[in-house]
């Protein structure tokens, strides 16, 4: 038996190395690559599930053409004074639903087109908007008004 110890130390001064486990003392970098990757995959994934709700809406493009509108949308103009016009009618605010809801019963239709001055305030817009989606319009589309 005391052979072996002989016969490993002289092995070992062969090799050169001092003891049997040798450590590199360069940081591994394996976790970290993992940890990045897992991550990279949770994202990819979650990011596919993302279901946004809200409403469709088309903007105005800026350019000073004037626009055309087609016959199968609600129109609804807002004045600089605050009046609303429904396909061209003069609407107050209390049977402006009442107006929205008849058309798209009658008429099966789903989108509306606002035109606002510029001058009116964003509130009233919005309330409009609310209306118009509480009567079961779909889409909503802002144009541009013709008074600039």
């Amino acid at each position: 038996m005391p052979k072996r110890p002989a016969l490993a130390k002289r092995i070992r001064s062969k090799t050169g190395k001092k003891n049997r486990f040798a450590t590199s003392m360069d940081p591994d970098m394996t976790p970290l690559i993992n940890c990045i990757f897992l991550l990279l995959v949770f994202f990819m994934v979650a990011t596919t599930f993302v279901n946004t709700k809200g409403l469709s809406v088309d903007l105005p493009s800026g350019q000073g053409e004037s626009s055309s509108r087609a016959s199968k949308d609600i129109n609804i103009v807002i004045e600089k004074g605050g009046g609303v016009q429904v396909n061209g009618k003069p609407a107050n605010m209390q049977e402006l639903a009442s107006r929205i809801g008849q058309i798209v019963k009658t008429d099966n239709i789903k989108n509306v087109i606002i035109e606002a001055h510029r001058t009116v305030r964003h509130q009233r817009v919005i309330r409009v908007v609310d209306i118009a989606r509480g009567e079961g319009i779909e889409a909503v589309a802002f144009a541009k008004s013709a008074e600039g």
